[in-house]
């Protein structure tokens, strides 16, 4: 009997790959979310970078959800920060790791199918 081997490919961190790339980020270090915010905070986020999943955050979150979990860590970032003030904001986890006076931000992406389709192909 011929061996087979097969491959599973998480398509959630997929899209949200593309858009980092697409923007020039590294979507190891970027906070994304691919949602279509336009909609409600209800809406589902289709993609969470592996970044942002680090601090929480749900791969099947909705946006309030997503939102609120970054509200909850900044305030603890914010008992940690110098002088218990954020001097800025940012969306890479390296330079988040790096200073403690900046905010945890994160970029919403609007959901692009076609797109992932075209690029995976």
């Amino acid at each position: 009997m011929k061996e087979k081997t097969y491959i599973a490919i998480d398509l959630k961190s997929f899209y949200a790959s593309v858009e980092c790339i697409e923007r020039g980020l590294d979507p190891m270090d970027t906070n994304l979310v691919v949602a279509d915010e336009s909609r409600t905070e209800k809406t589902i986020c289709l993609a969470v970078t592996p970044s942002l999943k680090s601090f929480g955050v749900s791969g099947r979150a909705r946006l309030f959800e997503a939102l609120q979990k970054v509200r909850e860590v900044n305030a603890l970032r914010l008992r940690k920060a110098p002088g218990r003030k954020f001097e800025g904001k940012s969306c890479s986890l390296s330079e988040l790791k790096k200073n403690p006076a900046l905010e945890i931000d994160f970029l919403i992406a609007p959901p692009r199918m076609a797109h992932y389709i075209e690029y995976s192909t």
